[in-house]
């Protein structure tokens, strides 16, 4: 039987869960030069293990942001410029 007492602890492993999940799906659709520090399939194999703490390594450490690929100056065309 489920008490009221253990709803806390229900949604905070449903919590776990959910952006394992999410974290788990997005290593497996990030580029794989998008990807830092070791190749995207260790990082497939550190989250299916399924700790907190690999989920924080992807999210913080795993990929790369956009404005990190983006290095090269922006460069204007013809036909963008207003005169």
């Amino acid at each position: 039987m489920l008490h009221m007492t253990d709803l806390p602890a229900l949604a905070l492993m449903a919590l776990v869960v959910a952006i394992s999940l999410w974290a788990l799906i997005d290593c497996a659709r990030t580029p794989a030069d998008r990807v830092r520090f070791v190749p995207k399939l260790l990082w497939l194999l550190f989250l299916l293990h399924g700790s907190v703490l690999a989920t924080l390594a992807w999210v913080y450490f795993g990929r790369k942001s956009i404005a990190d690929m983006n290095q090269t100056p922006i460069r204007r065309t013809g036909a963008c410029v207003q005169a």
